[in-house]
């Protein structure tokens, strides 16, 4: 069937909006939560096999806004040094191993993007290491008309989704996806204070993903890192910082998460970041030897929430720390997450 004009112009519109909205990558309200989304080199940060899931929402009060679901796995494995038969040098290096899935809707556009990374951490001494990772993915952006509104379904001047618009519009496109990532951690075996630096590189393909031909790359990300943990007998303290770069888009993001540690090896942890022209988040929680869970809220600093009211997001973590791998090696240095 041919489009009319204005569905021709409705189309082009909701094209070049989703294009727009999605030129920059989920940034994500709870980081450290979502290690995989900032460097793929984090892997290095923890000593868990591990499984997180975070569930966002975002802005639903826009044409029921934005929501993004993430699942990652870990898994680093702990090396003994070469000609270490007696293991007295166990966790010299170490391999890491993740998976990452995020999947953002919004009305009728989707894109999933499922990347798989493997790193490498070297023991330059008995407290410091660094860590390189690759990850390797596909991205996948869709558009279906079954969630666009055409003239057809308004009769009478009300809109009934039921009536058919003959119209068959599913537009999909996919481009594999490369990234990397640099890290330094800190970690003494008995100290009181944890750090790590690291940059990382997302997109360095910039996969072309124009869903209505010609050229429409999506911008290489880079990202900073840095971050401190002072670790007390009843509290902890972690001031983290970043710095993103995608296109002309640049943002600093800081934060500070503090933990009070109960007897039973558990950790009530509150905190607060900032997202510069972006949002003041309040997260709160609770970490447990095994799992943990985490809800954080977003205050709008931005233009946009400055002038419409209702915007709200919320964000929810929940982390399944299946085993401890340094432990079975008789690693003794904690790892930062």
């Amino acid at each position: 069937m041919k489009y009319t004009a204005k569905i021709r112009m409705c189309l082009l519109s909701v094209l070049l909006l989703a294009g727009m909205a999605q030129a920059q990558d989920t940034r994500f309200s709870q980081p450290l939560n979502n290690q995989l989304a900032l460097n793929p080199a984090m892997m290095g940060l923890t000593n868990d096999l591990r499984i997180g899931l975070t569930y966002r929402n975002q802005w639903a009060s826009i044409d029921k806004g934005y929501s993004t679901y993430a699942v990652s796995l870990l898994c680093p494995i702990f090396l003994n040094a070469k000609g270490d038969t007696l293991k007295k040098e166990a966790g010299k290096s170490r391999l890491d191993f993740g998976i990452n899935v995020t999947d953002d809707k919004s009305g009728g556009f989707n894109r999933i993007n499922a990347t798989i990374s493997v790193g490498y951490g070297l023991k330059l001494d008995p407290s410091n290491s660094l860590h390189v990772a690759l990850n390797f993915g596909y991205i996948n952006y869709q558009l279906d008309a079954l969630h666009q509104t055409f003239d057809e379904q308004y009769q009478l001047g009300a809109y009934d989704a039921n009536n058919p618009n003959n119209e068959s519009l599913n537009l999909n496109k996919g481009a594999p996806d490369v990234g990397l990532g640099f890290m330094w951690h800190y970690s003494p075996e008995a100290g009181k204070i944890q750090a790590f630096a690291g940059i990382s590189a997302f997109h360095v393909n910039q996969p072309n993903l124009s869903l209505i031909g010609g050229r429409g790359t999506l911008p290489a990300r880079f990202n900073f890192q840095a971050g401190v943990k002072a670790i007390g007998k009843k509290m902890d303290f972690t001031p983290v910082v970043f710095y993103n770069i995608q296109g002309p888009f640049k943002q600093f993001s800081g934060g500070l998460l503090m933990a009070y540690k109960f007897e039973q090896k558990g950790k009530l942890v509150i905190g607060s970041w900032f997202k510069e022209k972006d949002a003041v988040v309040v997260q709160a929680g609770y970490e447990h030897k095994y799992f943990y869970f985490t809800y954080s809220y977003d205050f709008g600093i931005s233009k946009l929430a400055r002038t419409t009211k209702g915007l709200m997001t919320h964000e929810v973590g929940l982390g399944f720390k299946i085993m401890d791998m340094g432990a079975k090696k008789g690693i003794k240095n904690p790892g930062f997450l």
